[in-house]
């Protein structure tokens, strides 16, 4: 099994980027992370780079990527995030969402936290995707709008869940876990991508691309298109298994 990354991060048309990631991985081993950091002035980019990077220093810690640990190290994330709003009163108010993929032995496992996504290809096609913590979600679910119309609803950025809000985040279960094979895919990514890049145009672009790269350049093309100056930062990472 081999494994091929790419990551793109863009401002947008905001003043400063609070969208982080970061990932490793080797053989059949990986950990990917994306954040979308909140709070404007309040820092939300220490947010969405704490959040990362302790989950990436902390999959290094554990024997196995199991649903107990995963959740476990989700929480702790959410507890430092907590812990520096307490500690400095320029970070009070930061916040962040996150999305993660571990794979080991195989096996893909995978957590989010707000309303950055997680997509999972299979021969080309899109099979599986996480859910929002948002109040459209919630409509989604109840069947009042498709899946697909959250992101033109009003309200899409009422986020339900994100780390450094609560205490507890209350999240007990995980998606199954996927049993990867060669020619999967998955893109992690922060709304500001999502909104722009429709899952049909996701799989047309996929299924022309022979690298992760040229997978998330085809992507980015169709968002700097359609974007119209008033557009927030915009993070996305691929990944290949061959």
């Amino acid at each position: 099994m081999q494994i091929k990354t790419y990551t793109y991060t863009n401002k947008g048309s905001r003043s400063n980027n609070e969208d982080y990631c970061g990932y490793y991985s080797y053989d059949d081993y990986g950990v990917w992370v994306l954040a979308d950091g909140l709070g404007g002035h309040d820092c939300g980019e220490v947010a969405s780079e704490m959040a990362t990077n302790f989950i990436l220093d902390s999959s290094k810690e554990i024997n196995d990527f199991s649903e107990e640990n995963l959740i476990m190290i989700m929480n702790k994330a959410n507890e430092i995030i907590m812990k520096e709003q307490n500690a400095n009163i320029a970070h009070r108010n930061m916040k962040t969402t996150v999305v993660a993929g571990f794979l080991k032995d195989g096996v893909f496992r995978y957590f989010n936290v707000g309303d950055s996504r997680l997509y999972y290809f299979k021969n080309g096609c899109l099979y599986a995707q996480t859910k929002d913590h948002t109040v459209s979600q919630i409509v989604a679910d109840l069947g009042e709008i498709p899946t697909a119309g959250i992101r033109f609803h009003d309200d899409r950025n009422k986020l339900l869940k994100v780390l450094g809000n609560e205490n507890n985040l209350n999240i007990k279960k995980l998606d199954s876990p996927i049993k990867v094979e060669s020619g999967n895919a998955f893109l992690l990514c922060s709304d500001g991508f999502w909104e722009y890049v429709y899952e049909t145009e996701m799989e047309i672009d996929l299924v022309k691309s022979s690298t992760p790269r040229q997978w998330l350049e085809f992507m980015v093309k169709r968002l700097l298109l359609r974007v119209t100056g008033n557009n927030d930062n915009f993070t996305a990472i691929c990944v290949f298994i061959d």
